[in-house]
C-alpha cells in the first residue's frame, strides 16, 4: 500500500473551480508571498491588455540585532484601482508588526482590506524586529493589483525580495529561507477582492476537497 499526498492537488482544485466560484479574499490571506513557491497569481488571471505592476520594498538592508526597522510595500501600475499583500520573512525569529490597513496571522503580514491607490500607488507601511542572531534575512513580499470589480480576472500580481543584514548579535548565519512554511495561520474569511483566497459556495468547494483528499491510497 502507498500513500500519495495530494495537498498541492488540492489547492489546484480550489484555484481551478469555475470562475463563478473563484474570488479573492478582500480580508487578506498568507501563504503567498513568494516565501513557500505560491503567490497571489495561482488564483488571480490578468485579462488581455493588462499590464503586470511593479513591486518593491523600502526600507533599511542593514539593521542591528534586536533593531526595529520600518519597512513599506509599493505597488505601483498593474489595474490600480486598489490593491492588496502578503508578507513573510525568511527567519521567523525575526517578527513582522503590521501598520495601519494591515494584520498578523502567524508570522506574515497581510492586508486588512483592500487599500485604494492614490497618485498612480498603493503603499503597505510596516516594521520588522531583527533577531539576537547575526546573518543575512530575506523579505518575501507579493502585491495585488485589482479592478475592483470583485472577481478573480482582470487583475495583475508582481512579487519582490529585499536581503537585509543582521549585525552586533551573537554568531549566526545567512537564512536561506529554509524555515517550515506557517500552519493553521488562513482562518476562513468572507470573499470579495484584493487577496489571494479561492473560495467560492460552500457546496462546491466541499466537493472539490473531498474529491482530491489530503491523501489517496493507491494499491501496488
Amino acid at each position: 500500500m502507498k500513500l500519495l499526498s495530494l495537498g498541492t492537488t488540492g489547492l489546484a482544485a480550489v484555484c481551478l473551480l469555475s470562475p463563478s466560484a473563484v474570488h479573492a479574499n478582500s480580508l487578506g490571506k498568507t501563504g503567498f508571498s513568494g516565501k513557500q513557491g505560491m503567490t497571489c497569481a495561482t488564483c488571480h488571471t490578468t485579462g488581455a491588455g493588462v499590464q503586470a505592476p511593479t513591486v518593491e520594498f523600502s526600507g533599511p538592508t542593514s539593521l542591528t540585532a534586536g533593531q526595529t526597522g520600518q519597512y513599506a510595500l509599493i505597488i505601483r501600475g498593474g489595474p490600480g484601482v486598489k490593491g492588496g499583500m502578503n508578507v513573510a520573512v525568511s527567519n521567523t525569529a525575526a517578527s513582522l508588526e503590521p501598520g495601519t490597513g494591515l494584520k498578523k496571522a502567524g508570522s506574515e503580514i497581510t492586508h486588512s482590506v483592500p487599500k485604494a491607490f492614490a497618485s498612480g500607488e498603493v503603499r503597505f507601511d510596516f516594521s520588522l524586529v531583527a533577531p539576537s542572531t547575526n546573518g543575512t534575512l530575506t523579505l518575501y513580499g507579493v502585491g495585488n493589483s485589482v479592478d475592483g470589480d470583485g472577481d478573480s480576472t482582470g487583475d495583475a500580481v508582481a512579487t519582490a525580495t529585499l536581503d537585509i543584514s543582521v549585525t552586533g548579535g551573537s554568531s549566526g548565519g545567512t537564512d536561506g529561507g529554509t524555515n517550515p512554511p506557517d500552519a493553521g495561520t488562513n482562518p476562513p474569511e468572507d470573499d470579495d477582492e484584493g487577496g489571494c483566497s479561492a473560495t467560492g459556495g460552500a457546496p462546491i468547494l466541499l466537493f472539490a476537497l473531498l474529491g482530491a483528499g489530503l491523501f489517496r491510497r493507491r494499491r501496488d
